[in-house]
């Protein structure tokens, strides 16, 4: 949902690696911010230093990366989605003579990025058994005094701000998150740092986190708040984090693996003292570590091997014709927020 019913115009860029898909990404993103418009930043899960896509809300404008594995074809040709095909710009006979090379790699690549999976799943698996033990420890009044008590501040402020009575309430769903060649990484600072109202939710999981995000989730529903949801990485089923973009409040859950630091207006409620009794959560976390670590590795080696696909289109690019048409395709980019 990067992309929503609002936006105007997506860009969807195609190529192999190393054709500057990334770079035109961040390029169009700088100029958007020195233009004084605010962006989001899509970044790579393979690579979290690598953009995917920026969206520019104020304009309806949004560039994505379209290639595999998150392949993304037109949906509306013409009128809202626009192919920028880079792949244009390659030397193709020349290319051809890496064949060997870049068939090797791919599999290679595919291959680890199995076992990187594969320990992620196992990983998900110890997790969500986690979870199930502790809300099977965690008392229900409880969680639900801190659900009501977060829900009337929302409410609140909700009340206090002069909202459209027309608003649907859109919710919008997301990730905060990754689990990525350099670790679990996440930009939740950037994301609720204009926050007014924030509550953090700390302890293990299943003390009642779920449970009070999706009564907020309701409460939101009734009241037709918009909500931007954030799901975890490793288990994309469960939400972690909200945000209430038209009154500036956020709810985040600090578990493992992406725990958050207490920011000083943050609101700070320790879950874990809601349970009847640890359970056995230190062997869990060496179990979950362990695994993570070895997926980590793994996704490590799939991002050395993606490195040197990249290695084998970038000589064969004609980078100066491609920096003209990036140029042009940029100028109608900026002409659009220039003529708002």
């Amino acid at each position: 949902e990067v992309v929503t019913e609002e936006t105007k115009h997506l860009y969807i860029l195609k190529g192999g690696p190393g054709t500057g898909k990334s770079t035109f990404i961040k390029e169009a993103g700088e100029e958007l911010r020195r233009l004084g418009l605010p962006v989001e930043l899509i970044h790579c899960s393979s690579d979290n230093d690598s953009l995917d896509g920026v969206v520019c809300p104020s304009l309806g404008i949004a560039i994505i990366d379209g290639t595999a594995p998150h392949t993304v074809d037109p949906r509306y040709p013409g009128a809202v989605d626009e192919i920028l095909n880079f792949g244009a710009y390659w030397d193709k006979k020349k290319l051809k003579k890496r064949k060997q090379a870049i068939l090797a790699l791919t599999h290679t690549g595919s291959l680890y990025f199995s076992k990187a999976y594969a320990y992620l799943g196992a990983a998900a698996t110890i997790y969500r058994e986690w979870s199930r033990s502790n809300q099977r420890l965690t008392g229900e009044d409880q969680w639900r005094a801190a659900a009501r008590e977060i829900a009337d501040e929302i409410g609140r402020r909700a009340g206090e701000y002069r909202r459209d009575r027309n608003s649907k309430g859109r919710f919008r769903r997301l990730f905060a998150s990754a689990i990525t060649p350099a670790g679990p990484v996440h930009y939740l600072e950037s994301i609720f740092q204009d926050a007014g109202l924030l509550y953090l939710l700390e302890g293990p999981p299943g003390s009642g986190q779920e449970s009070i995000i999706n009564s907020l989730l309701r409460m939101a529903g009734e009241k037709k708040l918009a909500v931007e949801i954030f799901h975890c990485a490793l288990c994309p089923e469960k939400i972690d984090h909200l945000w209430f973009p038209e009154i500036g409040a956020g709810v985040i859950t600090s578990t493992p693996p992406h725990q958050y630091p207490a920011a000083q207006n943050a609101r700070v409620l320790n879950l874990e003292t809601l349970r009847e009794h640890n359970g056995n959560d230190s062997e869990v976390r060496t179990v979950l570590d362990g695994l993570l670590e070895k997926a980590v590795a793994w996704l490590r080696e799939a991002k050395s091997v993606h490195d040197g696909l990249e290695d084998c289109y970038r000589p064969y690019m004609d980078f100066q014709a491609l920096n003209l048409y990036k140029e042009r395709v940029l100028a109608e980019i900026l002409s659009y927020a220039k003529g708002r």
